[in-house]
């Protein structure tokens, strides 16, 4: 890694023609109307991308979905952290699990998952995100076309 970090402390003397001859030979192209700052970040993120690879599947089609501006976008996963307590009431009996660094705590006994708990508490199957309030359920589809007045 040491010829990037190289590389990379050479964008910050580099002047702006030397700056553009980098963005050609980085991306076989002419550089944008950027400026100079901008010219570099862009350059040293493409020279680590080369180096390091790029962004991970899941993230490039995130990406996708916020540019087509339709498909609305996904909830962000849970994250929960340690210490954190769950209340549920279920059947009048208030419910409580505890979260720990590797899984859960409810009724003096571990557990891998809230859907298990989920399970012990109902006797029946349940998302355990859902059942402890953590997932919000689907929007009613939208009625489509225009309002009428």
């Amino acid at each position: 890694m040491g010829k990037l970090d190289e590389k990379l402390a050479g964008l910050a003397t580099m002047s702006p023609p030397q700056l553009r001859e980098e963005w050609q030979s980085s991306f076989g192209e002419g550089a944008p109307d950027f400026p100079a700052s901008m010219l570099r970040r862009v350059i040293a993120y493409r020279l680590q991308e080369v180096v390091l690879g790029g962004l991970p599947a899941s993230a490039l089609r995130m990406l996708d979905i916020i540019a087509d501006g339709v498909t609305p976008l996904p909830d962000a996963p849970i994250r929960l952290k340690p210490g954190s307590r769950l209340l549920r009431e279920w059947n009048g009996k208030i419910h409580t699990v505890m979260v720990d660094d590797d899984g859960f705590s409810f009724d003096g006994r571990r557990f891998a998952s809230l859907s298990h708990i989920a399970r012990e508490i109902t006797g029946s199957h349940w998302s355990g995100p859902r059942f402890f309030g953590l997932k919000r359920r689907p929007s009613p589809p939208s009625r489509g076309g225009q309002a009428h007045g």
